[in-house]
C-alpha cells in the first residue's frame, strides 16, 4: 500500500532531475567558452548582404545620383527639349519606368539598355576611396587597391565590389547599419526561399580549437518569424539533399574567432535577388556573441555577370526606386573586376566581394533516408 506511491514519487522526481540535467547541459553548451567534446553547433541564417564599410572616409566625392537626377541626366543625354524635359519631369518617376530602359542606341536605333549596358555611355559612378574594408587577403597580395580589414587588422584585403559599389547611396552600410537594398531584398524573399544552414561541427572548444568542421547547407523549408517578424531561433530544419547545396571545410577556432581553409562555397538564393551564389577561393570569418548568435563574413571571388544581373532584371524599377544607374552598375563591375582572367577577352570574369553573414540557433536534421544512403 505503501510502497507504490513512494516509487511513483521516485520516477516524479528521477524525471524532474532529467529535464534540470538537460536544461543546464543545453544551457552550458551556448555559453561561447563553452562546448562539450566534439559538439556540433547548428544556425540558420538571419541576414545575408553585401559587406560594406561606409565610414566618412570612404566616398570623399560624395555618393552617386540620386534617381531623379539620373532621369534628368538621361533625358539630356536623350537630347530631349527643355521644355518637354520640364514636362516628362513633372511626373516622375511614372515617366522613367518607360522612358529610361530605352535608352539604349545600337545602330541608330533605340535598344533595352539593360540587355544592351554598353548601348549608352559609361556614367562613370563614384566609387570607394577609402582604405578600410571587410574580407580577406584572397591573392596573397597588398596592393594600393586593397583594403586593411576593419576587424582583423588584415592588409591586402579584395573586396573591389565594395569599392565599385559602396558609394551608391542605398548600397551604402556597416557591421552595425545593414545596407538598404540588399536588406530590404534578403527580407522580402526569405519567406518563400529555402533557409540557409549552418553546422559547426567537430567541436571542443569554442575558444580555441585546431580542427572543426564548418558545412553550409540550404534547408527544405524557409525561416519561421517570431512575434516581432524576426527569424524565430532554435527552430529545426531539414537539409536539402541537392549535393550542390552541400559546403564542407576545415577551419580552426583561436580566440574566439573561427577561420576557414579556402573553398569553393555553391548556394542557391532567390531569382529577386541574385539566383546563385558561386564563390570561388572563398573563406569564411565566424565570432558568437554572449547570447550564442554567430556573426561573420565570407569572401571570394564571384562572376560579376551575375551580380550585374541582379540589378539589370529589376531595369528601371531599381533605377528609379533605388537610385541605382544600371548601365553604370555593368561598367563599373567589369573596370574593377580582378579575377578569373579570360585569355581570348583579356577581361578579368569574376570580381572579389564580401557578405555579411547573421546566423542564430537552430536544429538541423538529416532525414533518415538521406542518411541511409550516405551511409551505403
Amino acid at each position: 500500500m505503501i510502497i507504490e506511491p513512494i516509487r511513483n514519487t521516485y520516477e516524479v522526481m528521477a524525471r524532474s532531475l532529467s529535464c534540470v540535467v538537460a536544461a543546464l547541459l543545453f544551457a552550458l553548451n551556448c555559453l561561447p567558452g563553452l562546448a562539450v567534446a566534439s559538439d556540433s553547433k547548428g544556425y540558420v541564417v538571419k541576414w545575408f548582404h553585401i559587406a560594406t564599410y561606409s565610414d566618412d572616409e570612404a566616398c570623399p566625392q560624395g555618393v552617386n545620383p540620386s534617381s531623379e537626377e539620373i532621369f534628368l541626366r538621361i533625358l539630356n543625354d536623350m537630347k530631349m527639349p527643355s521644355e518637354k524635359i520640364e514636362e516628362v519631369m513633372a511626373d516622375f518617376p511614372n515617366t522613367m519606368y518607360y522612358l529610361a530602359g530605352r535608352r539604349g542606341i545600337i545602330d541608330g536605333k533605340a535598344v533595352d539598355a539593360y540587355l544592351n549596358p554598353t548601348s549608352v555611355p559609361d556614367p562613370q559612378l563614384k566609387t570607394v576611396q577609402g582604405s578600410r574594408g571587410l574580407g580577406f587577403n584572397l591573392d596573397g597580395q597588398d596592393s594600393a587597391e586593397d583594403f586593411i580589414d576593419t576587424e582583423t587588422g588584415e592588409r591586402g584585403v579584395d573586396n573591389q565590389l565594395y569599392r565599385a559599389l559602396g558609394c551608391i547611396g542605398s548600397l551604402r552600410g556597416a557591421p552595425d547599419a545593414r545596407p538598404t537594398h540588399p536588406a530590404i531584398q534578403w527580407d522580402m524573399v526569405r519567406d518563400q526561399m529555402p533557409a540557409w544552414l549552418v553546422e559547426i561541427g567537430s567541436i571542443d572548444d569554442l575558444q580555441n580549437d585546431d580542427d572543426v568542421h564548418v558545412s553550409i547547407y540550404r534547408a527544405k523549408e524557409p525561416i519561421v518569424r517570431d512575434a516581432a517578424s524576426h527569424p524565430q531561433a532554435d527552430m529545426t530544419f531539414h537539409i536539402d539533399p541537392n549535393p550542390r547545396m552541400k559546403n564542407k571545410v576545415r577551419g580552426q577556432i583561436i580566440d574566439g574567432v573561427l577561420t576557414t581553409e579556402p573553398f569553393d562555397f555553391y548556394m542557391i538564393g532567390d531569382p529577386f535577388a541574385i539566383p546563385e551564389y558561386d564563390l570561388k577561393s572563398a573563406r569564411l570569418r565566424f565570432t558568437w556573441d554572449a547570447d550564442g548568435n554567430m556573426n561573420g563574413v565570407i569572401g571570394g571571388y564571384q562572376d560579376w555577370e551575375a551580380i550585374y544581373w541582379s540589378f539589370a532584371s529589376g531595369g528601371s524599377v531599381n533605377e528609379a526606386n533605388v537610385s541605382i544607374d544600371v548601365p553604370g552598375i555593368y561598367y563599373v563591375l567589369r573596370n574593377f573586376a580582378d579575377g578569373r582572367l579570360d585569355p581570348d577577352s583579356g577581361m578579368n570574369m569574376a570580381i572579389s566581394a564580401s557578405y555579411i553573414i547573421e546566423a542564430i540557433p537552430a536544429f538541423i536534421e538529416q532525414d533518415s533516408q538521406q542518411t541511409a544512403l550516405a551511409e551505403r
